[in-house]
Protein backbone atom coordinates (compact mmCIF):
# COMPACT_ATOMS: atom_id res chain seq x y z
CA UNK A 1 0.00 0.00 0.00
CA UNK A 2 1.22 3.43 -0.99
CA UNK A 3 -1.85 5.51 -0.06
CA UNK A 4 -1.18 6.87 -3.50
CA UNK A 5 -3.61 7.77 -6.19
CA UNK A 6 -3.27 7.81 -9.12
CA UNK A 7 0.19 6.42 -9.84
CA UNK A 8 2.44 6.92 -12.85
CA UNK A 9 5.01 4.30 -13.84
CA UNK A 10 8.05 4.72 -16.09
CA UNK A 11 11.12 2.65 -16.86
CA UNK A 12 14.40 4.47 -16.27
CA UNK A 13 17.31 4.15 -18.69
CA UNK A 14 19.13 1.90 -16.19
CA UNK A 15 16.18 -0.53 -16.24
CA UNK A 16 14.63 0.36 -12.87
CA UNK A 17 10.92 1.11 -12.56
CA UNK A 18 9.92 4.46 -11.08
CA UNK A 19 6.45 4.90 -9.60
CA UNK A 20 5.32 8.42 -8.67
CA UNK A 21 2.03 9.12 -6.91
CA UNK A 22 0.07 11.61 -4.87
CA UNK A 23 0.23 10.62 -1.20
CA UNK A 24 -3.32 11.24 0.00
CA UNK A 25 -2.88 10.58 3.71
CA UNK A 26 -1.25 12.92 6.26
CA UNK A 27 1.38 14.20 5.55
CA UNK A 28 -0.03 14.90 2.13
CA UNK A 29 2.31 15.27 -0.80
CA UNK A 30 4.03 13.64 -3.76
CA UNK A 31 6.16 10.51 -3.39
CA UNK A 32 8.03 8.01 -5.49
CA UNK A 33 9.31 4.46 -5.22
CA UNK A 34 11.89 2.61 -7.28
CA UNK A 35 12.15 -1.09 -8.14
CA UNK A 36 15.14 -3.02 -9.48
CA UNK A 37 13.25 -6.31 -9.98
CA UNK A 38 10.31 -5.52 -12.27
CA UNK A 39 8.12 -4.40 -9.35
CA UNK A 40 8.38 -7.51 -7.18
CA UNK A 41 9.95 -5.38 -4.43
CA UNK A 42 10.21 -1.63 -3.95
CA UNK A 43 12.84 0.57 -2.35
CA UNK A 44 11.77 2.92 0.49
CA UNK A 45 9.60 5.88 -0.42
CA UNK A 46 11.21 9.04 -1.74
CA UNK A 47 9.31 12.07 -0.43
CA UNK A 48 9.30 14.66 -3.20
CA UNK A 49 6.96 17.02 -1.33
CA UNK A 50 5.07 16.82 1.96
CA UNK A 51 3.60 20.30 2.40
CA UNK A 52 0.12 19.92 0.87
CA UNK A 53 -2.88 21.30 2.71
CA UNK A 54 -5.24 18.43 1.81
CA UNK A 55 -5.48 15.19 -0.12
CA UNK A 56 -6.57 17.16 -3.22
CA UNK A 57 -3.37 16.64 -5.25
CA UNK A 58 -1.68 14.23 -7.56
CA UNK A 59 -1.91 12.94 -11.12
CA UNK A 60 1.89 13.00 -11.47
CA UNK A 61 3.77 12.45 -14.70
CA UNK A 62 7.52 11.89 -14.68
CA UNK A 63 10.17 11.99 -17.39
CA UNK A 64 13.88 11.31 -17.25
CA UNK A 65 16.17 14.04 -18.53
CA UNK A 66 19.34 13.45 -20.55
CA UNK A 67 21.42 13.99 -17.37
CA UNK A 68 19.56 11.16 -15.57
CA UNK A 69 17.54 13.38 -13.24
CA UNK A 70 13.75 13.11 -13.19
CA UNK A 71 11.15 15.83 -13.54
CA UNK A 72 7.83 14.98 -11.88
CA UNK A 73 4.90 17.29 -12.69
CA UNK A 74 1.61 17.18 -10.76
CA UNK A 75 -1.30 19.29 -9.57
CA UNK A 76 -1.02 20.55 -6.02
CA UNK A 77 -2.76 22.35 -3.17
CA UNK A 78 -0.47 23.87 -0.55
CA UNK A 79 -3.23 25.93 1.09
CA UNK A 80 -1.71 29.29 0.12
CA UNK A 81 -3.67 29.63 -3.13
CA UNK A 82 -7.43 29.66 -3.63
CA UNK A 83 -7.01 27.38 -6.65
CA UNK A 84 -4.93 24.30 -7.32
CA UNK A 85 -1.80 24.76 -9.39
CA UNK A 86 0.64 22.78 -11.49
CA UNK A 87 4.02 22.20 -9.84
CA UNK A 88 7.17 20.24 -10.60
CA UNK A 89 10.00 18.63 -8.69
CA UNK A 90 13.35 17.80 -10.26
CA UNK A 91 15.11 14.98 -8.43
CA UNK A 92 17.86 12.40 -8.66
CA UNK A 93 16.74 8.75 -8.66
CA UNK A 94 20.21 7.55 -7.61
CA UNK A 95 20.19 5.17 -4.63
CA UNK A 96 22.13 7.53 -2.34
CA UNK A 97 20.87 10.86 -3.66
CA UNK A 98 18.31 12.98 -1.81
CA UNK A 99 15.46 14.50 -3.86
Amino acid sequence: GTSGNPPHLIRLRDGRLCLTYGYRSPSYGIRARLSRDEGRTWEPEVVLRADAATHDLGYPRSVQRADGRLVSVYYYNDGTHSERFIAATTWNPGPDSPP
